[in-house]
Order: C-alpha cells, then structure tokens, then sequence
C-alpha cells in the first residue's frame, strides 16, 4: 500500500513519475482544441502503476470521478449507501460545459442520441407573456450541446462508461482517517478498506463532511416540487414562468414526457401534498399551466427544502470532496452536474500530476474554487431577481436579460484547465 503522507504521494505514484522520465518526459493530459477540449483514447492514459482510490457514493459525482480516474489508469472502487444504482429522480438538464465534460469522459455520444437537444430557453409572465428568450444552442456552441433527459439515463451511461471500476452497493464509508499505510475508510458494516485516497461524493448529506469537519447543509428557504409528466403542451424549449415568489420550469426529456420543477417560499408552504402543488400553481397560464392541472393522484412528485452546503475545506490530506458533498447550492444556474463532473476531471488530472499531496490540493483548489464560488454566487443572484417584484423583474428580464445570462455564464465556456474561473 502506498504511503500518502502530508508531503508525499507513496512509492506507487514515485514509481509511476520514473515510468513517465523514461518515456522522455512525455506528459500525458486531457488533449485541447480552439472549441475547448477533446478526449484523449482511453488506451492511451493507461499506466503500468497506479493509486487506488476509494469514492463514497455511485450518484453522478462519484461515476464520474470513477470513470476520470480510470481513463487515467487509477484503480477505482466505489462503495453506495443504496442497495441498486441511483435510477430514481425526475429530469436534468446540461449545460454546453457540463457536456463538454461529459464528452472528456467518453459518455457524450450515447446521451445525444438519447437525449432531448435543447436550443432556447424561454421566460414567461405567469400570466403568459413572454418576456424573454434567449439561443442556448448559439451561446453554447463552442462548448457543447444543451440536453435535456431523466436523470437516469446519464446514471446508466456513466456506469456503463466503467470498465475496471467495482461499484459496491449496500454499503456506506462512514469516516475516513490517515494510517502509517495510507487511509483507511470504515463502511457502515463495520469492516474498513485501504487507499491511497478517498473521494467524499456522498451528497449534499455526506456523511463523511459531517464526520470529518462537523459542517452541515442550511436551508435557503426555498422549496420546490419536482416529476415528470407527459408533454402535453408540446413544451419544445427550456421554459420557465415567474410569478410572485414563484417559479414554474418545464423541460422536455423524452419524445413524450417532461421535467417539471415548482419553487416558492418555504414560508408560504403549509404542506407538500399533490393539492398543495396544484394550489400554488394553479393560477399559472399556458404554456405551463396545463401542466399543473393534469397532475394525478399517480404521478411521483418528490418535495425537498433546498440546501447550501456552507463553504469548508474540500481538500484534506488524503480526502478530498467533490459535487454536492463539497459546494451544493440552489439549482438556479443547472449547475450541480456541470460542477460534479468538471471536478471529476480535474481531480483525475491533479492526482496524476501532483508530486505531493500539499501540491494536489493547491492545484485542485485553484482550479475548482473560483470557478464554483462564480456558481453559488450567480446562482444567489439569479434567486434574488425572482424574487424580486414582478414589475421590476420582468423589466430587467426583458431588458438586459441576454447581458444577465452572458455575464453569468459567459466564464463557464473557457477551457476547464486553462486558467478560465
């Protein structure tokens, strides 16, 4: 087992840095293009001597820091608290990064043929007017597609994506401490494994964040429904309807279906029943509000508060934390998959690099946690401006509405690892 101690990575990764002098010094990376970056072939990244690495949770995260660290030649092993994959939830929506990187990771192409291609998003009153519409496909287009689907879909894709890599299910790593040997990581049947590195992609309720620093998820004062229901409306773009304190989304995922996603003030939620779902939104107009008033007794809605995970130190000796376990915030930006897997990217390429662990963390830090602070910000920002008056928000909107989405998401188009945010 290799030795991982504050300033060093262990004889595995000391021997693997004498396998790449004797090849010249060649360095083997993530390939880039003028649109971005391209994936390497995956026989290319494989190494004759590799770290083992342990990641808690099989969620989006987790597969894809798996999937990194494979192409990478990594020995993965993946341990869920869940007794099957993680199939359940409603919809998701990627922005162009989040398929860029999905692209880096080999699993793009099944999910464009699967996927519903989104190329507006689209504002309305709730009362039906149109305030705002804006190209997806245009602003995105150096990066990657905007896709639509159920989430399980790109759960699948990434687990299939997984050729050396065991998922184990049923089980949880609860802690994670150093040994003279590595780390060792204690699952929740008591037994405990031996790394070289655990990666926390538990969730926004990572047990292992609870356990190492105490620090736990706060509530935003917002809450919000989701399911899936059949397309009534033909719903052919991103849509969203604001009314006063509320939001109303729908985007189309399947050839028949679509996510439909309600938000309001925790407040003025009495309880999360169908009916109360219906109530709040029941004065919304076409194109959305049919939506709301086919909703059945049989339909699967899932009710959450919507949590923020406080800023903490996402980068320990030996432990590292990525997706919503280290940063969730609100949804706003459709950012929580995009943030996952580009901090399974980097992390897969500062692991590789890194001659110390003092040096990984700085690297993954100063790749990850402008670019995620950008995010959590812009995503308060955006939740302030629904909240705002509907004159004055609807103004601004229809206004400046282009300038608002250039100026949120225009850094997330640069490179993920050439000095963009």
């Amino acid at each position: 087992m290799a030795v991982l101690g504050r300033n060093m990575l262990g004889p595995l990764h000391r021997m693997r840095e004498a396998c790449r002098s004797s090849l010249g010094g060649r360095r083997i990376s993530w390939d880039s293009q003028t649109d971005g970056q391209r994936r390497i072939p995956y026989q290319r990244l494989e190494r004759s001597f590799s770290m083992k690495v342990i990641i808690a949770g099989a969620g989006i995260a987790g597969l894809a820091a798996a999937q990194a660290l494979e192409i990478k030649g990594h020995q993965c092993e993946v341990y869920e608290q869940c007794l099957g994959p993680r199939l359940g939830g409603a919809g998701i929506f990627l922005l162009g990064n989040a398929t860029r990187a999905l692209d880096q990771l080999g699993v793009l192409e099944p999910l464009k043929v699967n996927g519903r291609r989104i190329k507006e998003q689209c504002i309305f009153s709730s009362d039906g007017k149109l305030i705002h519409v804006l190209s997806a496909e245009d602003f995105w287009s150096n990066c990657g597609p905007c896709l639509a689907m159920p989430r399980s879909r790109l759960i699948q894709a990434l687990l299939s994506s997984l050729k050396r890599t065991r998922v184990n299910y049923g089980k949880a790593i609860l802690a994670a401490h150093r040994t003279s040997a590595g780390m060792s990581a204690q699952l929740s049947d008591g037994s405990s494994v031996e790394c070289d590195l655990v990666v926390a992609a538990d969730g926004v309720n990572s047990w292992l964040r609870r356990a190492t620093s105490g620090c736990r998820p706060r509530a935003l004062g917002i809450s919000c429904w989701r399911t899936v229901t059949d397309n009534t409306p033909n719903i052919s773009a991103w849509t969203a309807m604001l009314g006063r304190g509320r939001t109303l989304l729908a985007i189309p995922v399947t050839a028949s279906q679509v996510y439909l996603y309600g938000d309001c003030r925790t407040s003025e939620v009495n309880r999360n029943t169908l009916q109360d779902f219906k109530g709040m939104f029941g004065d919304f107009r076409a194109p959305l509000g049919p939506l709301i008033a086919q909703l059945d007794t049989s339909a699967e809605i899932h009710f959450s508060g919507l949590e923020e995970v406080p800023d903490f130190s996402t980068f320990e000796d030996g432990l590292v934390f990525i997706g919503d376990a280290a940063h969730a915030c609100s949804p706003s930006m459709a950012q929580g998959a995009g943030m996952a897997l580009e901090d399974a990217l980097v992390l897969a390429e500062v692991v590789s690099d890194a001659p110390s662990t003092d040096v990984m963390r700085r690297r993954y830090l100063q790749h990850r946690q402008q670019r995620v602070t950008w995010v959590r910000q812009q995503a308060r920002a955006r939740d302030m401006l629904r909240g705002l008056s509907p004159i004055v928000r609807n103004f601004t909107l229809k206004h400046l509405g282009d300038t608002l989405y250039k100026r949120s998401y225009g850094a997330l188009r640069s490179p993920l690892l050439d000095g963009g945010i």
